[in-house]
């Protein structure tokens, strides 16, 4: 036995104080869904128990510091040079994983069904497309400063991710919900991991606007187009969310906060609103460009679509309203989670306890930051989203330190 080996099975008698996976990441209370390696060999171990679709909530953590880096507000210069190698980071780790993951099915193709009706795993399947989203988000937006963009190819992966934030955003649901009992939890940990199903639905607005953003505004036709989905997919996956929320209000009432270890779970409520805002406040401003009320603006065709700055007034509306809803979760969330600072760095259900909090904070940063932009920079508000993204930046870069830690001392790829 090799001394990697030994510290790994040395972290399994020992509590995973890991971030990344925690001890009971898969199984939580109900031993029937643990994944235990027995006499598997390691790099087997790592492959089918391991690697699972909760890896793409790294990438779109990492994705979204990355769009953090490129618009906080006061900036130092040439800061955007550190977010563009961190996308670049975040697009090798999709590359990777989708990889190890095509290679992982074809090993052991059981493992493909098995890993859609867990009742962990498979909550996470959405991540995938929404890993791609972000990266799309993050093409376009530093296509100009790396290298030049082409709005033919942006276009083609827009309407590539439409398409599977469909089918994602329908089918992984549907599948939850069509599974027997027996790949059911008796017992019902709190958790919000049911609202990640919604991600690549909620992305599909900024996806949209980030788009049209490098579309020329005469092309009337095809920013109504990309704009209209952009909003269909949107309105599906807040609406779906909302449902998700009430059913955790309602618990919140009746049971009060969950047990420390599980209150980080509660930011994740705050991603859905958030996203929303981002995306209404972002088209709203898309929508004054692509589609002018004067005739001799750039692009001007009132005959076509007459209204677009009705549009912006409605988008901007919408989006403080949900900026308000995603700050009310924050606040809660945090006001939770006071006083536990300790139990945030060993998050009970896996990666989404750690990398989307991040992505919690990072959404949050973003909405507000397309709003402050819409209201011309505040100064006392632009400060205060200042210090929450620098502050998200280091929690992201203490969640990465602390995973490299993990599989040093090989604590991450021990039994769950």
């Amino acid at each position: 036995m090799s001394g990697y080996e030994r510290r790994i099975e040395a972290g399994e008698r020992d509590d995973d104080r890991t971030p990344l996976l925690g001890r009971n990441g898969l199984c939580g209370s109900d031993d029937r869904f643990c994944r235990r390696r027995g006499d598997l060999p390691l790099w087997r171990h790592i492959l089918e128990h391991k690697m699972t679709w909760a890896w793409y909530n790294v990438v779109i953590s990492t994705g979204a510091v990355s769009l953090l880096l490129f618009n906080l507000p006061y900036g130092i210069h040439s800061i955007w040079v550190l977010g563009s190698v961190i996308y670049i980071i975040a697009l090798i780790l999709f590359l990777i994983t989708l990889i190890t993951h095509l290679v992982r099915f074809i090993v052991r193709p059981s493992l493909l069904p098995g890993s859609m009706v867990h009742p962990v795993e498979g909550q996470h399947i959405s991540s995938l497309p929404a890993a791609l989203g972000i990266l799309i988000i993050n093409g376009a937006t530093y296509a100009e400063k790396l290298h030049g963009y082409n709005s033919h190819a942006i276009r083609s992966f827009f309407w590539i991710y439409i398409v599977l934030s469909f089918i994602f955003g329908i089918s992984s649901p549907l599948v939850q919900f069509c599974k027997g009992p027996q790949n059911r939890r008796t017992t019902r940990e709190f958790t919000s991991t049911e609202i990640t199903g919604t991600l690549p639905l909620l992305l599909a607005g900024p996806t949209a606007a980030v788009v049209l953003a490098h579309l020329k505004p005469t092309q009337h036709r095809t920013a109504l187009g990309i704009m209209a989905f952009g909003v269909i997919l949107q309105g599906m996956g807040i609406l779906l969310s909302l449902l998700f929320q009430s059913s955790l209000l309602n618990r919140l009432h009746r049971d009060g906060f969950p047990p420390a270890k599980q209150r980080p779970a509660l930011f994740l409520a705050s991603i859905p609103p958030a996203l929303t805002s981002w995306s209404c406040t972002a088209l709203a401003q898309q929508a004054l460009r692509h589609f002018p009320v004067k005739a001799t603006a750039p692009g001007g065709n009132p005959g076509f679509v007459v209204g677009g700055v009705a549009l912006s007034y409605v988008g901007v509306a919408l989006g403080l309203v949900f900026w308000g809803l995603a700050v009310w979760w924050f606040v809660v969330a945090a006001a939770g989670n006071i006083g536990n600072m300790s139990e945030i760095m060993v998050l009970g259900s896996g990666v989404i306890e750690g990398f989307m909090v991040v992505f919690a904070h990072a959404a949050l940063f973003l909405c507000s930051n397309e709003l402050l932009s819409a209201f011309e920079w505040p100064k006392a508000l632009t400060v205060v989203n200042e210090v929450l993204g620098v502050a998200t930046v280091v929690v992201w870069g203490g969640l990465v330190c602390a995973c490299v830690l993990g599989m040093v001392t090989g604590r991450l790829l021990g039994d769950d």
